[in-house]
């Protein structure tokens, strides 16, 4: 498996759990925390931005917006999780890993397009 693929697979790993995370807080607790009812269909849409390599960076800026919120809003409640900067490590790393592919002439190789 080549690095390129690599990636794309944990690309596509780490939106859809993002994205799953989301909509299950989302239906646990977005009825009782207004905040939640807003922030978690943010996140799902900045996970979705994620997967794309042309909308990424919109993806990724979104995401970090909605962690940060979430962070705040976490610690503005006497807690201090520290999985927030785990999940916004992760998109930047996949955005910034998937620079190189991107510049390379003509992106990914043929085999390297999507799964």
């Amino acid at each position: 498996m080549t690095p390129a693929r690599i990636l794309a697979v944990y690309r596509w790993v780490f939106a859809l759990l993002i994205a799953a995370a989301s909509a299950q807080t989302l239906l646990t607790e977005g009825g009782a925390n207004p905040h939640i009812a807003i922030l978690a269909p943010v996140e799902i849409a900045a996970a979705l931005l994620l997967l794309q390599r042309r909308s990424q960076v919109a993806g990724l800026m979104l995401l970090l917006a909605v962690l940060v919120a979430a962070q705040i809003l976490t610690a503005v409640a006497g807690q201090y999780p520290m999985h927030f900067l785990q999940y916004a490590a992760s998109a930047v790393l996949i955005v910034w890993m998937d620079r190189p592919y991107s510049r390379a002439a003509g992106g990914l190789p043929p085999q390297d397009r999507g799964l």
